[in-house]
């Protein structure tokens, strides 16, 4: 996608690192307050943003986060998923980092 822009990619990289501070902060809000239809739009609007890096199983991940969330179910595996979903994201950003 980048044609071996470095620019390019490092202006990538910075804009995922913005979403994820944005996701890192309204996630666990939104799971705390029990907001499960806003938790499943920022869900979905994730997805998207770790397909674009290539993160297939996060991409997975949230799909299924998405799914409970907007039919309310399995609610003890919400906080599970979201953490493992920051996690993930904040070794990606660490590697991408390092390699731009």
């Amino acid at each position: 996608m980048s044609g071996g822009d470095s620019a390019f990619i490092r202006e990538m990289i910075n804009l995922f690192r913005e979403q994820i501070i944005e996701y890192k902060s309204i996630m666990p809000e939104l799971l705390q307050n029990k907001d499960y239809d806003g938790l499943s739009k920022v869900a979905h609007k994730a997805k998207s943003s770790v397909a674009v890096m290539g993160m297939t199983q996060v991409a997975d991940l949230l799909k299924e986060l998405e799914i409970l969330t907007h039919d309310q179910r399995d609610v003890e595996k919400y906080e599970q998923l979201i953490t493992h979903f920051l996690e993930q994201s904040e070794l990606a950003i660490t590697e991408l980092e390092s390699a731009y």
